[in-house]
Formats: C-alpha cells, sequence, structure tokens
C-alpha cells in the first residue's frame, strides 16, 4: 500500500466508544463528513474572499462537530481559530491562511478516510 502520509491524522475512538465499535455507524459518520466537510470548506473560502465574516462563523462552527468527532485534533484548532477570529473580528489577516491549512490537511484526511471505507 502506496500512502503519501503515513500519519494518521484522525483518531476513531469517541466514534468506536459511542457506536461501541459499530463499524456500520462509524463509516456512516465517516460519509457524512466526507459530503459535508469539503462543502464547508469551500464555502468558508468564499466567506473570506468575499469578507462575509458572519457567514465564515457560521460554517466554522458547523464544521466544529464533524471534525471533533473524528478526533482531527489540528483541524479541530484552525477551525476554532476561524470561528473565534470571524465573531470577535480578530486578526482577519489570518483567515485566508487558518482556511487555506483546513483546506490541505482535509484533503490528507479525506484520501485516509477513504481507505476506511475501502477497508485498506
Amino acid at each position: 500500500m502506496n500512502n503519501q502520509s503515513p500519519v494518521q491524522l484522525f483518531d476513531l475512538s469517541y466514534l468506536n466508544q459511542v457506536f461501541q465499535g459499530n463499524q456500520e455507524m462509524i463509516n456512516n459518520i465517516i460519509q457524512l463528513f466526507l459530503q459535508q466537510v469539503p462543502e464547508y470548506i469551500s464555502e468558508m473560502e468564499a466567506c473570506v474572499d468575499g469578507d462575509d465574516l458572519l457567514a465564515l462563523h457560521s460554517l466554522a462552527h458547523k464544521a466544529k462537530s464533524s471534525v471533533t468527532m473524528l478526533g482531527l485534533r489540528s483541524m479541530e484548532s484552525n477551525i476554532l481559530e476561524i470561528e473565534r477570529k470571524s465573531k470577535e473580528h480578530l486578526e482577519l489577516a489570518t483567515l485566508p491562511g487558518l482556511v487555506s491549512d483546513v483546506r490541505s490537511e482535509c484533503e490528507i484526511v479525506m484520501t485516509q478516510l477513504k481507505g476506511i471505507l475501502q477497508g485498506s
């Protein structure tokens, strides 16, 4: 198996605990993440480009639960920063970089999660 990023960025411990190891339920949550979070990130990028801080805050808030459930600590930290800074109108110049970091990590995580769903 040739994996570009050998370091697993997610931690499914929480989902395993909540669903008592029910792989079908865990896979459903993973599929939901794969469908929703990339859309949220695309919308966040548009919000940053359009200086729509209210919508950016809302999207970060929505993405937070999905990211947290999958144990994506680094991405969660960036999402929390985006949420806080967009709400409080602080350090707005850092928002494009934060959203870009979230996008980059999401792309790696999506590849890794698709591997889980395919049984790799």
